[in-house]
């Protein structure tokens, strides 16, 4: 059996990324059903901003459970090494590509857009819909053979703590101290009068926040023994997290439209600290072994969540124009919040599935194809030298 099939693989680390994908279209109910667009009064708001707060996680994981997969590796700095490894990038390009297809037909069949071949590529290439991190991976993975050379050259664990150190001041300590107006009178007690903020600390480094957040990755992997952690204790700390974090956005909201600020973007605090402790709950479970078949069944959703990422704009585009259409009041959308998550994520897997099929066999295909040119070029210079 292939252990890229499931039975010797890590359950912890495939359950990260299935959260982590989860986690998408349940943030992206609050982008598409208008909650943005309403100001944080209520229970209902509250609880929505709660829940906003909680699936904010789906971004940051996928970055520091990429370090943690990745970081160990000890690529040589020779171009052999280095382009078999780059090589490897093919795989995330094609089902980009082939996922954007599926949306590029979406909109021309169902949406009645007029795209034409040129619009298609141009698409492509410029990475629209949801498709901003596969922009931000293409160009990352270029530099993982170099964040691992640094990573390894360090070698001791005071020295990673100090990489670390160093760059959540550079990008996370933004979003603690740049975040305050002393000049507005009464905004430090009531931010929500105020959208202007005073600059303490440099803000200009945190753009890097996927680098850090693979560094991360890369601590927890080296020096944390992950699976020797408490769970219980770790699920506290999360909650209690989730909780502190929502109510400091309803404070800083009250009244207003919700502002995604520096505190609760991908690189705030509130998403470093959450995303640290759910991959830390996750992979401390020592889960017990299960049959090949469930085994293999939560490999390949893994596998699928990359493509069903890219897809979800599909369902996504779909539903929440009828659900607008049909629901009026902003606030009471949210009693459709399960069912819509839902379908997202069936429908993006199920997309993500066919992906998966087609790419499994071209890839049959081609291999066929270079066994037979093979043969007869083998069979060719056979015939060649016969006397």
């Amino acid at each position: 059996m292939k252990k890229s099939m499931g039975i010797n693989r890590d359950m912890g680390l495939d359950l990260t990324r299935i959260i982590a994908f989860v986690s998408v279209p349940a943030v992206h109910f609050f982008l598409n059903s208008g909650f943005y667009q309403s100001p944080i009064v209520g229970t209902r708001m509250s609880v929505m901003t709660a829940f906003r707060t909680l699936f904010m996680i789906c971004v940051p994981l996928f970055m520091l459970l990429s370090g943690y997969l990745m970081s160990a590796k000890e690529i040589a700095m020779e171009k052999k090494s280095l382009l078999h490894f780059y090589s490897k990038i093919a795989k995330v390009a094609v089902t980009y590509v082939l996922a954007t297809v599926l949306i590029l037909i979406f909109k021309r069949v169902c949406l009645q857009e007029n795209i034409s071949f040129k619009d298609g590529i141009f698409n492509i290439l410029g990475y629209n819909q949801y498709t901003w991190y596969v922009e931000m991976y293409m160009g990352f993975f270029f530099l993982i053979p170099f964040l691992n050379l640094l990573w390894n050259s360090i070698g001791r664990q005071q020295g990673h703590k100090i990489l670390v150190a160093v760059l959540l001041v550079l990008t996370v300590a933004p979003s603690i101290l740049n975040i305050w107006d002393f000049n507005t009178e009464g905004a430090l007690l009531h931010p929500w009068l105020s959208k202007s903020y005073n600059q303490l600390v440099p803000n200009w480094w945190g753009s890097l926040y996927p680098i850090t957040y693979y560094y991360i990755g890369a601590y927890i992997r080296s020096h944390v023994k992950v699976k020797e952690l408490k769970t219980w204790p770790l699920v506290l700390l999360f909650l209690g997290s989730v909780l502190v974090f929502s109510l400091f956005n309803i404070w800083r909201c009250y009244s207003i439209d919700f502002i995604w600020g520096a505190w609760c973007g991908w690189n705030g605090f509130q998403n470093v600290i959450d995303t640290v402790l759910i991959f830390l709950i996750i992979n401390s479970i020592k889960y017990k072994k299960k049959g090949p078949v469930f085994s293999k069944i939560i490999a390949l959703i893994s596998e699928l969540t990359f493509g069903a990422y890219i897809v979800s704009w599909i369902p996504d585009n779909y539903f929440y124009p009828k659900l607008i259409d049909s629901i009026s009041d902003m606030q009471l959308r949210f009693n459709y919040f399960p069912v819509m998550v839902l379908n997202t994520i069936l429908i993006s897997l199920l997309l993500s599935l066919g992906i998966h099929i087609v790419m499994f066999l071209g890839k049959k295909i081609f291999q066929g194809i270079s066994r037979n040119l093979g043969k007869r070029a083998s069979a060719a210079g056979n015939d060649a030298v016969q006397p």
